[in-house]
């Protein structure tokens, strides 16, 4: 049947000269064989330079601190091993661990370039077996930083919780936390923890809302914290707790305002977020609420402390002065005869002063009658701290004002002045002195000339900038680091307590 078709003739005979190891060797691609052993890559490793190699030849080489000609180019013999390599060498993955010598011995053959291969790898298994029990010794030896991570993240899981004792068992843990270092109260400061924060002090449920304010304050507590909490939109849920929160939370609430105020940085965007009025509100006012007597006081005093560190700032002056009713809440808190509110009465006579620098708050002071109240204060109060708050207002009150002239010799204030002025006692009289001197001088009117004589004569320079910045405000200042334990550093009091 000659069809005279060509057909295909199929040899099943295999050449003895040829191998499947040479066969395939022979076509795989020069990019894929290692440049070390000559064979093809199981597990290639890119070095540094960008060249490919076996990753157990290049764990041979670091182990041996050996550099094959190959490798001259890439690894200078002054060099140490790359920091790949190395960690690799610690740190092999998981998914191709080290096979056994004798595996090695028939996956990677033995070339004349790199004659000790196994004995390389063996090496290389050895090292790995001596540095992994010393990671597994220092693992346990968690740092603080990571304990905080790990109750961060807690802490976050529950809240996501709808159920009111898991919000409240976290902000439990949160409050805890941060009683104990200051290490911890940094590190738990983070962006995600105040954000979760914010929503519990709205909280209608008193156990979150109480545990909540108090973590807030205990964070405050740390100066690197202040400006960041500000930051984090903590300060209006604070101001809404203070208006219509749980008693012992609008406490807690309080004391964070008093301790972010510290900070300089802080005070304007406080006021401007609308803390002043309730501020006021709870610093004159007599607590009727459940809380103890002894946390009602602290609560207000925290809060007039707020308000003295609020008003050294010169945007907040106007808006205590503006704020309906509250320069007359203070004349009458400064004056109130209870002797168990001393430090209340001083704190509130400190605010008035740091009214008195400006405009709107030495015209809201005289409106509210407070140059006879502080001239009768002074009456009754010869020679103690309060003396000295009553002299730097009324010095305040006297910067280019005709209106003070008349109400200051309506009060009598020329009589206790002059008491003030004449005073020879060494020590903190000699500010009291000088400010009563100014002061008797705006009464009189006499003109700048004959007061820049009179302070020559006193020794002192004459300063008519018009603002009670100066020596009084000073003097207010270090009066109350002794008397309250401020400054403008971190302070006493109830800011350094922990809830």
């Amino acid at each position: 049947m000659g069809s005279g078709k060509a057909r295909w003739k199929l040899s099943f005979h295999r050449s003895p000269s040829s191998s499947p190891s040479s066969s395939f060797s022979a076509e795989a691609p020069p990019e894929f064989l290692c440049p070390i052993c000559r064979s093809l890559m199981a597990d290639p490793v890119i070095v540094p330079s960008g060249d490919t190699f076996e990753r157990r030849c290049i764990e041979a080489c670091s182990a041996l601190d050996f550099t094959p000609p190959t490798l001259s180019s890439c690894f200078p013999p002054d060099t140490p091993p790359p920091i790949s390599v190395r960690t690799r060498r610690v740190n092999p993955n998981p998914r191709f661990s080290p096979p056994s010598s004798s595996a090695s011995s028939s996956s990677y053959p033995s070339s004349s370039s790199f004659p000790s291969s196994e004995m390389a790898a063996g090496a290389a298994e050895e090292t790995l077996t001596q540095e992994t029990p010393t990671k597994a010794r220092e693992a346990p030896e968690a740092s603080p930083t990571a304990s905080c991570d790990r109750l961060e993240e807690e802490i976050l899981t529950q809240l996501k919780d709808s159920e009111p004792s898991e919000q409240e068992a976290a902000m439990a843990s949160l409050r805890q936390a941060t009683r104990e270092s200051r290490e911890r109260r940094l590190a738990l400061c983070t962006p995600r923890l105040l954000a979760a924060l914010r929503p519990m002090l709205l909280s209608r449920y008193a156990g979150v809302q109480v545990n909540a304010a108090a973590a807030l304050v205990n964070l405050s507590l740390e100066a690197p914290n202040k400006v960041r909490i500000v930051r984090s939109g903590a300060v209006p849920p604070l101001v809404d707790v203070l208006k219509g929160g749980h008693p012992e939370a609008r406490d807690h609430a309080a004391g964070a305002l008093f301790s972010l105020a510290l900070e300089e940085e802080n005070r304007a965007a406080i006021g401007v977020l609308g803390a002043i009025e309730p501020l006021i509100q709870l610093f004159t006012r007599a607590s009727s609420s459940s809380s103890s007597s002894s946390d009602a006081h602290r609560a207000r005093r925290d809060a007039g402390t707020a308000l003295y560190h609020l008003s050294v700032a010169s945007t907040n002056q106007s808006k205590m002065a503006r704020t309906p009713g509250a320069v007359k809440a203070l004349l009458a808190l400064a004056t109130a005869p209870n002797s168990d509110s001393a430090a209340l009465r001083r704190l509130a006579l400190m605010v008035a002063g740091n009214l008195a620098g400006c405009a709107d708050g030495r015209a809201a002071l005289m409106d509210a009658g407070a140059v006879a109240a502080l001239v009768g204060l002074m009456r009754d109060a010869a020679g103690t701290p309060e003396e000295e708050y009553c002299v730097a207002a009324l010095y305040g009150m006297s910067k280019g004002s005709l209106r003070f002239r008349g109400a200051a010799r309506a009060a009598g204030a020329e009589a206790v002045l002059m008491r003030v002025a004449e005073d020879s006692s060494g020590g903190r009289a000699g500010v009291r002195r000088q400010m009563a001197r100014r002061t008797l001088r705006a009464m009189r009117g006499e003109d700048d000339d004959a007061a820049a004589a009179a302070a020559a004569a006193f020794g002192t320079e004459f300063d008519d900038d018009g603002s009670i910045v100066s020596e009084g405000l000073v003097s207010f200042r270090r009066r109350h680091q002794r008397d309250f334990g401020t400054g403008g550093g971190g302070g006493g009091g109830s800011n350094t307590t922990e809830f």
